[in-house]
């Protein structure tokens, strides 16, 4: 009894504090690994926290003289900018101009604590004002792709900021309070809610903010009439494929999942890597559209769920 006592205790602060503070991950590889020239870039999120990233140019030979438009990556938790390379490398060869950034307390930003959405929901929309910002992208069409926390972040963020154009997200929670529960059980069996109800409580100490502030899918059905795209793999045992069921059906039209029938949550199976990337590119070249030629959404094919 006292050694489950123990173990319980140790869970409680374990999974409270890696979900803080997570470790600060070395940022590995940079764009040049793909022929892509880019700028170290920093800027801050709506509260001020100053976030790093690198800013791509699109290669605008592929698609006349301007860039195709801009597309926003958002890693996930215990992760950094790093983490959406070999996403980016796609849409770079495309056409598309691209950010990618490290949230609060990860990678060489700033911060020493996450919020798993919700002041990084500020960083995000700190990112989507210094693009409008800049000479280059302020009158592109923006989009935003995120990997579960940075999918969950993109829908929050968007809700709020009309000049996001389209989501897409892989792996992304329908609420935080969901996510953890999924981590609980896998680690903790039967003892799980415990371990939920303990680690809510000390990491709300830490960080200010609830788990039931984190909700996504309260706040998906804002992106209408803006398309969203989901991406869900079926053995993903951290975000369960029923969060990406109850995002989809919280969501307006235009939406789509696409579930990846061999793939887990952060790594997608070698066999459906090139089409899940295709689809990505898919998605962003049929939705931003510049202003002048834009589809009112019944104009736009609503693939099936």
């Amino acid at each position: 009894m006292l050694g489950t006592m123990i173990w319980v205790l140790m869970g409680i602060c374990a999974l409270a504090w890696f979900s803080t503070h997570p470790p600060r991950r070395r940022v590995k590889g940079t764009p040049a690994g793909f022929g892509a020239d880019f700028e170290e870039v920093a800027f801050a999120s709506l509260e001020g926290t100053m976030l790093s990233g690198w800013f791509i140019p699109a290669q605008t030979k592929i698609h006349g003289e301007t860039a195709r438009g801009i597309v926003i990556l958002c890693h996930g938790m215990m992760a950094n900018r790093g983490e959406a390379l070999p996403w980016a490398e796609r849409l770079w060869k495309e056409g598309f101009a691209l950010l990618l950034f490290d949230f609060r307390a990860m990678g060489n930003s700033e911060g020493d604590v996450c919020t798993a959405g919700y002041y990084e929901t500020q960083d995000l929309r700190g990112a989507v004002k210094y693009l409008a910002a800049r000479p280059d992208t302020a009158d592109l069409p923006m989009g935003v792709f995120g990997f579960s926390m940075g999918g969950a972040t993109a829908i929050l963020a968007a809700a709020d900021e009309e000049r996001i154009q389209a989501v897409a997200t892989h792996g992304a929670f329908a609420t935080l309070d969901s996510a953890i529960g999924q981590r609980c059980r896998r680690h903790f069996g039967p003892l799980a809610p415990i371990v939920g109800w303990g680690a809510r409580l000390l990491a709300t100490r830490w960080s200010s903010v609830t788990s039931a502030q984190v909700s996504p899918v309260s706040a998906v059905a804002r992106l209408t009439p803006r398309p969203l795209m989901l991406l869900h793999g079926s053995r993903d045992r951290v975000v369960n494929l029923a969060d990406a069921h109850a995002l989809l059906a919280a969501a307006g039209d235009p939406k789509e999942l696409h579930v990846l029938s061999r793939s887990g949550h952060r790594r997608i199976h070698h066999s459906e890597r090139d089409a899940a990337r295709e689809n990505v590119v898919n998605f962003f070249c049929e939705n931003l559209l510049p202003a002048s030629i834009q589809l009112a959404p019944s104009d736009k094919m609503q693939a099936p769920n």
